[in-house]
């Protein structure tokens, strides 16, 4: 399969539009999948939401809920929920349940923040919670893909390198949990060729970006080929380890909605231009993989 028939835009990545303008925006771009997020999901128009993607001819790939981990995420105001465990596996299993239907390659999922436990009961928790999350998407024909994080001004997990994570996955077990690949979260981590070639087959999904330095905010994402990471080389690392999944773009680049209004925001390009800008970037970098 080429890569064109791998690329796929998150939708994360277009904050101001409708889930149906995203349809439309990304199968003009040439791409063949869409990333959802629960948060342009409408209560009771999900009916009519799935049948608007099947009749884009769109596949479901790396999807988004609004409740991703069992342990809250700090700060709370981009992800927020309830604070007890319980809680939020519950609100997990129900994101997983609405996001299912829409036949998702995986759904994203994180550990949370073990700030305020201790280490060895936040992992406890995290491990078990994942486990019966991992069932459900199972039996729902789906599974989980798990995103480890730099927590440079956030903390969505405690996990906080490649193989790292993958320690935690073979504890939590089961061939219905990956790795989620976010170039963001992994490029400049030691011996990171290596091991991706190595844990290729363990990767679910793969989130594309680029990287500033240094970066002005939180949210200060940039297209590829516009920063300073080997992405040829992660790239061919990827494949080299055989990884045959999607290639999804996924940027944050804060205009003022979440405190800091970047002057040259990527929010601010038109989405179609923003969309043709970051294929051109990875096929560019395709083209280089080493």
């Amino acid at each position: 399969m080429s890569l064109l028939q791998r690329l796929s835009v998150c939708q994360l990545s277009l904050p101001d539009t409708t889930f149906e303008q995203d349809l439309d925006l990304i199968k003009a771009s040439g791409a063949t999948g869409v990333a959802i997020s629960e948060f342009k999901l409408r209560d009771g128009e999900e009916g009519r939401q799935i049948a608007a993607l099947k009749e884009s001819g769109l596949t479901a790939t790396i999807c988004i809920p609004a409740n991703t981990s069992p342990l809250p995420l700090r700060p709370d105001n981009i992800f927020p929920g309830p604070a007890d465990p319980d809680l939020r596996l519950e609100a997990m299993l129900e994101s997983i349940r609405r996001i299912a239907k829409f036949e998702p390659d995986c759904i994203l999922v994180v550990t949370g923040s073990s700030s305020g436990y201790d280490v060895a009961d936040a992992r406890k928790i995290a491990v078990e919670a994942l486990r019966e999350a991992t069932a459900l998407a199972v039996s729902l024909g789906t599974r989980l893909a798990l995103e480890t994080n730099r927590n440079e001004g956030l903390d969505f997990s405690f996990l906080r390198s490649m193989p790292e994570t993958i320690d935690f996955l073979d504890e939590v077990g089961g061939s219905g949990i990956g790795l989620l690949y976010d170039f963001y979260h992994l490029w400049d981590e030691d011996n990171i060729v290596a091991d991706t070639e190595r844990f290729a087959s363990r990767i679910f999904g793969v989130q594309y970006n680029d990287w500033r330095e240094p970066p002005r905010c939180f949210a200060d994402r940039l297209l590829p080929g516009d920063g300073i990471m080997d992405i040829p080389a992660l790239l061919g690392a990827l494949e080299r380890g055989g990884y045959t999944g999607w290639y999804d773009f996924e940027i944050f680049s804060d205009d003022g909605r979440w405190g800091t209004e970047l002057p040259d925001s990527l929010w601010k390009i038109p989405y179609d231009k923003l969309i043709e800008r970051a294929h051109a970037g990875l096929l560019k970098a395709w083209d280089l993989r080493t």
